[in-house]
């Protein structure tokens, strides 16, 4: 499919639209439709003045305890760095929060990093096969959030 540009500013209003346009809200999704909305937005959106080859645009799979620890958190973070600026990293993560359960505790804290399109559907394949996603991917979270922060 031919690739789909989008400002960097922009990030979260561009995701956004790619979930409305499949009939859904950022509050109704789960972990499974989540990360297949995370990873169509990767292979077929790029963002306008970031360079794939240096870094500038990654996606990150993490989960483990909120920053609380009143939740277990698994979500999906797109990385994107301006080529040649002074400007911050910018983070647009769609994350879900699930009440601690024995299984959910004993998951600990993890992530995996995609560095690139082309290890996308490894990187995929590596997710829907671990415990963490097997986990989550169709339980309903006690909370879904789609956020852009500056780092």
């Amino acid at each position: 499919m031919a690739t789909r540009w989008f400002r960097i500013a922009f990030a979260e209003n561009a995701f956004g639209r790619l979930i409305g346009a499949h009939g859904r809200t950022v509050e109704s999704i789960r972990a499974a439709e989540g990360l297949s909305f995370a990873t169509e937005f990767y292979r077929e959106h790029r963002a306008q003045h970031t360079t794939v080859a240096e870094g500038g645009d990654e996606l990150l799979w993490q989960w483990g305890p909120d920053a609380d620890a009143r939740e277990f958190t698994v979500g999906l973070t797109r990385q994107l760095v301006r080529d040649g600026d002074d400007q911050p990293i910018v983070h647009l993560t769609l994350s879900f929060g699930y009440r601690w359960t024995p299984l959910r505790r004993s998951l600990g804290r993890g992530h995996l990093w995609c560095l690139n399109p082309a290890a996308l559907r490894g990187f995929e394949r590596d997710i829907r096969s671990s415990a963490v996603f097997r986990t989550v991917a169709t339980a309903v979270p006690s909370t879904v959030s789609l956020r852009t922060d500056l780092l």
